[in-house]
């Protein structure tokens, strides 16, 4: 198919004057509105996402909203799963079809998939400087490339927004669970369980699948597989497939699994910088997380020992059924926790800082709690003159105290109702 066949195709409001209902959806997520507002500056918008987060469902959604007050004609959105050698020749053909001189009229461009183009961040700082009157927004599955690129060409010229899979609060209004969260502590049993679907259905297609192996199946194979199998492929030269999978089944079958890059390689019979290279290229995917041990009485985390998690943990159900360490790696990609603490035999599964505030967590797959639970979270507090810790379980809200500090003891459910990602 040719070029300007393919920019037709996926242009249908330049005919039809609206983006069609299967494209835009109805529901919006929470990170819509900061999108739209974000397009009243004119710095590019950097869209990124794990893959079927609905980054090209929010593009339509923007389109949509900007087909209110422009011509169809002046937004243009292409997908560089079509590979083209130059933007520029696909504002070309955008030319070409509309009669739109893209150099010179007030145009929005909507690029997906983006960093498949070939040298993406130097040719869009090229005609970003010297056409301000394009505005563009793009898309992307690869965390480090896009970053990277745009950090390096793109300084001071874009805006940074990641799409996550879908909030608790967004999965229960998808599932039409709104009444729940009017009066949250009215309907704990409810909330309860409707917790428990989320944490596998944690993206916008499946959430009211009701086949827990029919959704492990497609976090597996539209996901995991689409990633390992073709996006990374694409993006990088001598890839071990088979290797990325052993990782895989290392990361997911034991979501913490600390990371001795030396004992490893040997392992796997690999050179660290295979290893090393590897694990780069599944964290530029969105597929792993790395969380550090950090300590407070230096300022800095330890590049030993750090632990390896799914970046989501929905994904992690694909391989194990150990739902402590599932549920630990929730609430670590929920909070986005970049640090752990460990001191000897003593551990704080996570802890959240900022600026000078440490805000120590611990979770616990369990309803009820002994003293014991809390034991090394009072350590840290009374160590390091922190007021206050968490631990986020199964059970009831409650407090434990201990002279000056106390642990909030928080049910998962409220925890994830309200906490803002």
């Amino acid at each position: 198919m040719q070029l300007q066949e393919v920019i037709t195709l996926l242009n249908p409001w330049w005919k039809e004057g609206n983006v069609p209902l299967n494209l835009k959806k109805e529901y919006k997520r929470k990170i819509f509105p900061v999108l739209i507002k974000r397009l009243e500056h004119r710095q590019i918008i950097v869209l990124s996402g794990l893959r079927r987060v609905g980054k090209t469902t929010l593009l339509y959604q923007t389109i949509a909203d900007l087909l209110q007050n422009n011509n169809p004609l002046n937004v243009f959105y292409f997908n560089f799963d079509k590979q083209v050698e130059q933007l520029i020749s696909v504002l070309d053909a955008y030319t070409a079809i509309t009669s739109i001189d893209w150099k010179k009229e007030e145009i929005f461009i909507f690029l997906d998939e983006m960093v498949k183009l070939p040298n993406w961040a130097r040719e869009l700082k090229l005609i970003y400087d010297a056409f301000p009157n394009i505005h563009f927004i793009v898309s992307s599955s690869s965390s480090m490339q896009l970053e990277t690129e745009a950090l390096s060409f793109l300084g001071g010229r874009y805006f940074l927004l990641t799409l996550m899979p879908l909030h608790f609060v967004e999965f229960l209004e998808l599932t039409g669970n709104t009444k729940v969260l009017k009066n949250p502590a009215l309907f704990q049993k409810e909330m309860q369980q409707l917790f428990q679907e989320y944490t596998l259905r944690s993206f916008p297609e499946i959430v009211t699948w009701s086949d827990p192996l029919l959704v492990k199946d497609y976090l597996r194979t539209t996901i995991i597989d689409k990633i390992v199998k073709l996006d990374l492929q694409e993006r990088y030269t001598h890839l071990n497939k088979d290797l990325l999978f052993t990782l895989l089944d290392l990361f997911y079958g034991e979501p913490g699994t600390y990371i001795d890059y030396d004992s490893f390689s040997k392992k796997f019979r690999i050179s660290k910088k295979t290893l090393f290279d590897h694990i780069f290229y599944l964290s530029s995917a969105y597929l792993i997380r790395h969380i550090k041990n950090f300590r407070p009485s230096i300022s800095a985390s330890s590049r030993k020992m750090q632990r390896i998690y799914p970046y989501w943990w929905s994904l992690a159900y694909c391989y194990t059924d150990n739902n402590d360490k599932i549920m630990e790696n929730a609430v670590i990609s929920y909070a986005d926790a970049l640090y752990y603490w460990r001191e000897q035999s003593k551990e704080i599964d996570m802890l959240l800082v900022k600026g000078k505030e440490y805000i120590p967590i611990e979770v616990k797959n369990k309803k009820e709690l002994h003293d014991s639970d809390a034991s090394v979270l009072f350590y840290f507090l009374e160590k390091y003159k922190v007021s206050q810790g968490f631990i986020i379980y199964f059970g009831e809200q409650k407090e434990l105290k201990r002279g000056n500090v106390v642990v909030h003891c928080i049910p998962f459910w409220k925890w994830f109702t309200e906490q803002r990602m």
